[in-house]
């Protein structure tokens, strides 16, 4: 039975078998399914709650739909986003969907702070509510920080700090703003998480930049050195990372009159970083008078002005 209180209207019961339609079957199955399962439940099945229309089915936008394939088909991914490009709620979909359909599974959601990693799980819960009972699982406890669910599986969530997730077998971790996480707390936490992680666990990595020297800037960085030793471009980063960027212009609500409005409303440096995902060791291609490409950080480039 629950550990705790529940309305089972908002909830399934746990162990309760139930008869299905072939038609219910055949969402089931699609949504189960390991490659196209988790766009089939978030574009058919997962609820949000916008802040203008209320709550209304979610519709990825294009690199919405990106975010989705990099976090399903990389066993590790690390995503620089600007802000207020939905990306937790992306996250929040995405999970959900692996607590249900990736039986006996720890996924571990750490986030800055705490107001951060209970958002999420607002979402989480939101997303499985309106949910149908047909395809979402049982409950056994439903708590604020942590769900779980009749198949083994749990979500539990934490703030991040040098000993969060340790001693967990953790099969799925998302790190939430890890940028925005004080550096050496950042740097304890990693070092602790790391040997958790190299015994197969997937990880998942969201941020807006912060600085050039913390621990997400580091993955970063290392995420986007993708050549070998003999000078071959591989999918991947030397630290096992794939790398994926999404910036303001890339919402399809933004035009170049909102940019031009938020930078004129936070100055250049602040849209820069938060809108634009730039720091000075962010590196450009430039080509010389001579038509000779090279690449140059930001800062380099600021200091030759």
């Amino acid at each position: 039975m629950p550990t705790n209180t529940q309305d089972y209207s908002l909830v399934r019961k746990p162990h309760t078998p139930m008869a299905m339609t072939s038609e219910q079957i055949k969402d089931f199955a699609a949504c189960a399914n390991p490659v196209s399962g988790p766009m089939t439940f978030l574009t058919n099945h997962f609820y949000i709650q916008h802040p203008v229309k209320g709550r209304m089915l979610f519709e990825p936008f294009d690199f919405q739909i990106d975010l989705i394939d990099t976090y399903h088909n990389y066993q590790h991914s690390i995503c620089l986003v600007s802000r207020q490009m939905g990306k937790t709620t992306v996250a929040a979909g995405y999970l959900l969907w692996y607590a249900m359909f990736i039986p006996d599974s720890t996924i571990l959601v750490a986030s800055n702070i705490y107001a951060g990693a209970a958002e999420i799980m607002t979402r989480i819960r939101f997303g499985y509510e309106n949910s149908p009972d047909h395809i979402r699982a049982g409950v056994t406890s439903y708590n604020k920080g942590s769900l779980e669910f009749d198949n083994g599986s749990r979500i539990i969530s934490q703030t991040t700090t040098e000993n969060t997730g340790r001693g967990r077998s953790i099969s799925l971790l998302y790190l939430d703003e890890l940028a925005f996480v004080r550096p050496t707390i950042a740097r304890e936490f990693w070092t602790s998480i790391s040997p958790t992680l190299s015994t197969g666990g997937k990880s998942i990595i969201t941020s807006t930049p912060n600085s050039d020297e913390d621990q997400f800037w580091d993955i970063w960085t290392e995420a986007n050195n993708t050549f070998d030793d003999f000078g071959n471009r591989q999918e991947l980063g030397i630290n096992g990372y794939r790398a994926y960027r999404a910036v303001w212009s890339q919402h399809p609500d933004r035009d170049a009159a909102w940019g031009e409005r938020e930078r004129n409303k936070i100055g250049p440096e602040r849209f820069g970083r938060e809108h634009e995902c730039v720091t000075h060791q962010t590196l450009l291609t430039l080509q010389d008078a001579t038509g000779k490409s090279l690449k140059m950080s930001i800062g380099d480039l600021f200091n030759l002005v």
